[in-house]
C-alpha cells in the first residue's frame, strides 16, 4: 500500500514539475523520500527508522554510555545491538544522514562485567563485530563501551565519553 501511495505521489509531482510550475518541496518531505527510498521509513513510530524487525532512532545529544542506555529504556528499547553487516551498514548510513559524517555514536556493546567478554545491553547474542584496526584495545585499561567512531568502524571507548547514541526496539 505504501508503495502505491509513494508511486502516486511521485507521478503527481512529476506532472506538476513537467508542466513548468514553480514548486519547492519542504525539507521534511525530502527527508521522508530519502528515507523511504533507502527502505527505512516503514512500521515504526514517528521519528524512528525501520530496519529488519526493529526500529532505530538517532539521539542527537551527547551523553555518557549509561545515560544513553537509560534514555533508550524510556523509549522502550536499548542502545542498538548489531547482528550482521546489513544492520551495521544501516547504522552507519543513519549516522551520516543525521550528522553529515561519521560521529562518535554509542551502541549497546560493553565488556564492563569481564574484560574482553562483550555483551549487548538488550541481552541478545553477541555474534557480529566490525572493529576498527587494532580494536578493541582497552586503551588505558578503561575502555568498556562500544561506539561507532569517526572512521565508521566499531571502537571500545571509556563509558564516560560524551557521544551521540542510537536506540533500538522491536516493532
Amino acid at each position: 500500500m505504501a508503495s502505491v501511495l509513494y508511486l502516486a505521489l511521485l507521478l503527481s509531482l512529476s506532472c506538476v514539475l513537467w508542466s513548468g510550475a514553480d514548486v519547492s518541496l519542504p525539507s521534511s518531505f525530502l527527508k521522508w523520500v530519502a528515507l523511504h527510498q533507502a527502505g527505512i521509513a516503514r512500521s515504526c513510530p514517528r521519528g524512528w527508522n525501520n530496519y529488519g524487525n526493529r526500529c532505530f532512532i538517532f539521539q542527537n545529544n551527547q551523553t555518557d554510555w549509561a545515560t544513553a542506555e537509560r534514555a533508550c529504556h524510556r523509549y522502550g528499547g536499548n542502545l542498538a545491538s548489531v547482528h550482521n553487516k546489513g544492520e551495521f551498514t544501516f547504522l552507519q548510513k543513519l549516522i551520516r544522514f543525521e550528522k553529515g559524517s561519521y560521529q562518535r555514536t554509542w551502541l549497546g556493546g560493553h565488556d564492563a562485567e569481564k574484560e574482553g567478554v562483550w555483551l549487548w545491553s538488550d541481552g541478545s547474542r553477541f555474534s557480529f563485530t566490525q572493529w576498527g584496526t587494532g580494536e578493541p584495545n582497552n586503551l588505558g585499561g578503561n575502555e568498556h563501551c562500544m561506539e561507532i567512531y569517526e572512521l565508521g568502524d566499531m571502537n571500545d571507548a571509556p563509558c564516560t565519553t560524551r557521544s551521540y547514541s542510537i536506540c533500538a526496539k522491536r516493532r
